[in-house]
């Protein structure tokens, strides 16, 4: 026969009477349900009070081998709590021996093992005096150490907040330091800002850029890095002719977009001739047409003269010179 796994044993056998009875019903009907054995088919995982009523009964006990993935202790235990009626105590007698038996097992675990409340789980181990649950310490399913409860003792609390003043933003890295959930240290985070013990590090550092580096364009030139005026407009020396020191700073420091002097003249020049040639384009698109005049009165009409005869020669004397001026040769297309 095979050995009794040593986990099957936290569940009492059947009674005498319960016993003859299961005998009975396999004498009647045969084993309903196979004896459950280990992968090596060397431990009897499920089914004590099985093989001792066959024995009763005089059949012959039919046994099955597990797969080799399976978790015996939780199947032992899921397996017997469906199966059987169980009174609180004996409820709270299971979870003292699963915990026993297993010292990193969390009070989470235990209760969906032995499908209690989490409260039944906490009152039965706390009965127990087997450690002090605020610095006892259980794996959770993602394998992680934390605090056997949801407290966490003095001096851990105090460790958690001498890392956040120092470092605000490493919850997650001081949650596994120290062992508990990243909730635990949010709300110790939390209470610090509350109390103004813990200020924002945003807006530290903002404040901190306020003081130490302040607006350029509130800067004087020195604060710059710039000189004087008088320093500033000296031709620089390892420049061409007419860069002069602020030239090279702006270029340097990409502040604004720099040009040699010819060249931030001829873009004043051409700033202006754009200017009037937009002008000119808001007269051929506004201008009434020429017959319209004949509506106008005399004196209106006078004077719209005046100013035709005054400006008008002007204006296609410039044009003319335009056209003829801006006819590019070659040498200007090479260039």
């Amino acid at each position: 026969m095979p050995t009794h796994h040593p986990d099957a044993a936290l569940f009492p056998m059947l009674s005498e009477q319960e016993l003859s009875e299961l005998a009975d019903d396999i004498k009647a009907n045969g084993l309903r349900e196979a004896i459950k054995l280990d992968h090596t088919g060397e431990l009897l995982i499920d089914g004590r009070n099985r093989e001792r009523a066959c024995q009763l009964a005089g059949a012959e006990p039919r046994y099955e081998v597990l797969p080799s993935d399976i978790d015996i202790f939780a199947y032992i235990v899921s397996t017997n709590l469906r199966r059987r009626h169980l009174t609180d105590e004996q409820r709270r007698s299971i979870i003292i021996k699963i915990k026993e038996r297993n010292p990193d097992i969390s009070n989470r675990q235990i209760a969906d093992l032995a499908d209690v409340n989490r409260k039944t789980v906490d009152r039965a181990l706390s009965s127990t005096g087997t450690g002090d649950p605020l610095e006892q310490k259980t794996k959770g399913k993602d394998g992680r150490t934390r605090p056997a409860s949801n407290r966490v003792s003095d001096a851990i609390k105090a460790a958690i907040t001498a890392d956040l003043k120092n470092n605000p933003v490493a919850q997650r890295d001081i949650a596994l330091k120290h062992g508990v959930s990243v909730g635990t240290v949010a709300g110790i985070k939390n209470r610090l800002k509350e109390a103004g013990e813990l200020k924002s590090p945003i807006a530290e550092h903002l404040a901190r850029r306020a003081v130490v580096v302040p607006r350029y364009d509130t800067m004087t030139r020195e604060e710059r890095g710039m000189g004087s005026r008088e320093y500033g407009a000296e031709q620089h020396p390892d420049y061409p002719e007419g860069w002069t020191r602020d030239h090279v700073h702006r270029e340097q420091y990409g502040r604004i977009q720099i040009f040699t002097p010819k060249e931030q003249a001829e873009r004043e020049l051409v700033k202006q001739f754009q200017k009037v040639i937009q002008a000119l384009a808001t007269i051929v698109t506004e201008a009434p047409q020429a017959e319209r005049i004949s509506s106008i009165g005399y004196k209106s009409r006078e004077m719209i003269e005046f100013q035709l005869s005054k400006f008008c020669p002007q204006v296609m004397a410039l044009l003319s010179a335009y056209s003829e001026a801006i006819v590019l040769t070659e040498a200007d297309k090479a260039s």
